[in-house]
């Protein structure tokens, strides 16, 4: 958040600055200071917009409405913007085409009073003053067709304003389907003329009337032909664009009347409703046409620029114009339109109403599935969303709750995993109380010891206890099975060998009455091997009593061959087994000495191939540790200590193995005789 701040700060600062540079005038340093000034505060535009977009954004449903916006909803006005454009284009050409009929008329007009001329000698309709009759079609006091005649290249008669010489420019035979041309006649003003003979007999008719007006009238259309003055030709601008030069000039045409007023005498004339009058013709439709240069009749130069023509016309002139004059025919296709136009709407409001559907149906699955994941999240694995939909969405929901189930039953079962990791502790630790931490040691004994159950709870066993001052008893023992049960049968094994041995009884009977203890478990039978040695330290004698244990190694280290491993394999039966007969031996101990009571765990390691250690393995194993130290230590008799054998066999099953995790527990107890007491 700090640093937000400064960074923000420091922006805000840069700001300033730039704007202190660029508000003061220095030529260079302000340019650039208002450049970086401008494209900083452009780049804060585009990502505050960009934030904006996103916020408005983030949620489905918006994601999804604004698509069925861009994709759905924008296109109509497009659409429409594009129609109307080409609407307004083909009604653009219609009024050019009307305003072209209507000037190839009055030109083919003026090819007609040219030739009568012609025919007649004289200027039909004039006089030489050029005064004419009136015209019938207008109603107007003054025939608006100038018409002189020529012989041999010299005006005879007709109107003054026409040419004294036949215009040598005016071909022999102009024929019909030449093009309409503007021609200035007097100050400039385009006209339209036509030529008919040669200059031996000839004739020339130009309109002098009102040529916008009439042209209006003609075409139904406002129409103003306007030329440039020659103080506008002095202030136009051509602009060159792609290689083609257009002129723009800034003066108005001159001449005739406004288009509002001429549609609404029109209108009024029709006897039409005001109010429509008003919206329906409303010139609203604006058009222009190039008419070509405007040619001086008398020379045949060019006098000035392009002659425009400008047209305004309401709709109602392109619906008189352009569609069917046939009442029922309209009707007809007009209804047809009509229908396919509902047919579309209909079609476009269902599939509308179709997407708005859809898409608040997904936002509100999405949304369902946002707030259960936000309570999964805060750990509320208990929520789940009602499933009622048959496409992804809902086998995602189905999905979700399936996920948020097995995550309420992993919950659950971690929850008694840890509960249970507490009690395995617990027992762990209280195992490990009832092994003996508190060895003897004297100047008779040591002890070197190593407990190492294969899962939390073990089921080998051993115990030291003191008998009297002269003996001692070892016990070890191995509880068939493994876990929890084995280890509270180990439990009770210790309790009852430890009540037992304070009676002062002999091993045979305090091992039967361990069997007694054992065949008591009738729903879960099981069975125990256990050694029963007492040292006595005054005679120097090791009693062993074995109910079906791995045997017992003595290592001597005065052998005459060197150091010596006895085996002392009693058979016997465990207890809880068939029968009470236990294998017994009695042998002295000299000074130096190494017994070594161990659990088939060391016996049955395996390697990578499946091959035990065995009971070789472990003579070996002790051979090697008594040959380490033969050589004696002042005052102590010659051979190794306990812990240097309790080491040098584990080191060896460890080579033997791997380091692989035991599958078996691991008891081992090595006691050295020392001497005996008092000694």
């Amino acid at each position: 958040m700090r640093k937000k701040l400064r960074l923000l700060l420091a922006l805000l600062a840069v700001l300033v600055v730039l704007g202190v540079l660029a508000a003061a005038d220095v030529p260079v340093v302000s340019v650039l200071a208002g450049l970086f000034l401008g494209s900083i505060i452009l780049l804060l535009l585009m990502w505050a917009a960009w934030r904006i977009y996103h916020a408005f954004l983030w949620r489905v449903g918006r994601r999804l409405a604004f698509s069925y916006f861009l994709i759905g909803v924008l296109p109509i006005p497009l659409v429409l913007l594009l129609l109307s454009a080409g609407g307004y284009l083909l009604c653009g050409y219609l009024l050019g085409h009307l305003y072209r009929d209507a000037a190839r008329g009055i030109a083919a007009d003026l090819d007609t009073r040219a030739e009568a001329a012609v025919a007649r000698g004289t200027a039909v309709g004039g006089s030489a003053d050029g005064a004419a009759v009136s015209s019938a079609a207008d109603g107007a006091a003054e025939d608006p067709v100038a018409v002189a005649v020529y012989r041999d290249g010299q005006r005879t008669g007709g109107d003054e304003r026409l040419p004294e010489t036949w215009p040598a420019w005016v071909p022999d035979e102009p024929g019909a389907s030449r093009s309409v041309s503007y021609f200035a006649v007097t100050e400039r003003l385009p006209t339209l003329a036509a030529a008919a003979g040669d200059a031996s007999r000839g004739a020339i008719a130009a309109y002098t009337g009102d040529l916008s007006a009439e042209l209006s009238r003609r075409s139904d259309t406002w129409v103003r032909v306007s030329a440039p003055t020659e103080a506008e030709v002095g202030d136009r601008v051509n602009v060159e664009v792609m290689g083609r030069e257009i002129i723009v000039s800034p003066g108005a045409g001159r001449g005739g009347e406004s288009p509002e007023h001429f549609f609404t005498r029109r209108a009024e004339s029709d006897a039409e409703d005001p109010w429509l009058t008003r919206q329906w013709d409303r010139p609203f439709l604006v058009w222009g046409e190039g008419a070509g240069p405007l040619i001086d009749l008398a020379t045949g130069e060019r006098v000035a620029g392009d002659v425009a023509v400008g047209l305004k016309a309401p709709p109602a002139t392109v619906r008189r114009h352009l569609f069917s004059g046939s009442a029922e025919l309209d009707v007809t296709m007009w209804s047809s339109l009509l229908l396919f136009a509902l047919l579309l709407f209909n079609v476009y409001a269902a599939a509308a109403l179709m997407a708005v559907v859809m898409i608040y149906a997904l936002s509100r699955a999405v949304n369902r599935l946002s707030r259960a994941t936000e309570a999964v999240r805060a750990g509320d694995f208990s929520v789940r969303i009602p499933v009622r939909r048959r496409d992804q969405i809902g086998e995602l929901q189905r999905s979700f709750n399936l996920m948020a189930e097995n995550l309420e039953q992993l919950i659950v079962t971690a929850t008694q995993k840890e509960l249970l990791e507490k009690e395995l502790s617990i027992a762990r630790d209280l195992q490990k109380s009832l092994i003996p931490s508190d060895l003897p040691a004297g100047d008779g004994v040591e002890f070197a010891t190593l407990f190492e159950p294969s899962a939390a709870i073990g089921g080998d066993y051993f115990d030291i206890l003191r008998l009297d001052e002269d003996r001692l008893a070892v016990i070890i023992a191995d509880v068939s099975g493994h876990g929890l049960p084995t280890g509270l049968r180990m439990a009770m094994i210790k309790s009852a060998l430890t009540i037992l041995a304070g009676q002062a009884m002999e091993p045979d009977d305090i091992l039967r009455r361990l069997d007694a203890v054992v065949r008591l478990d009738h729903p879960g039978r099981f069975f125990v091997t256990a050694t029963f040695a007492v040292v006595d330290f005054r005679r120097g004698e090791l009693s062993l009593t074995n109910a079906g244990h791995p045997p017992t190694y003595v290592v001597r280290g005065s052998g005459a061959d060197g150091p010596a491993v006895r085996e002392l394999m009693l058979p016997g039966s465990p207890l809880g087994g068939l029968g009470q007969d236990y294998g017994r031996e009695t042998l002295a101990l000299e000074p130096g000495d190494v017994v070594v009571w161990l659990s088939d765990g060391f016996i049955e390691a395996t390697d990578a191939d499946s091959e035990p250690f065995g009971y070789d393995g472990v003579e070996r194993a002790l051979a090697a540790a008594a040959a380490a130290r033969l050589a004696p230590i002042e005052g102590e008799a010659p051979g190794p200590s306990a812990a240097v054998v309790r080491d040098a066999l584990v080191a060896a099953v460890h080579r033997h193995t791997g380091g692989a995790k035991p599958d078996d527990d691991r008891t081992l107890v090595v006691m050295r005789y020392k001497r005996a007491s008092g000694g």
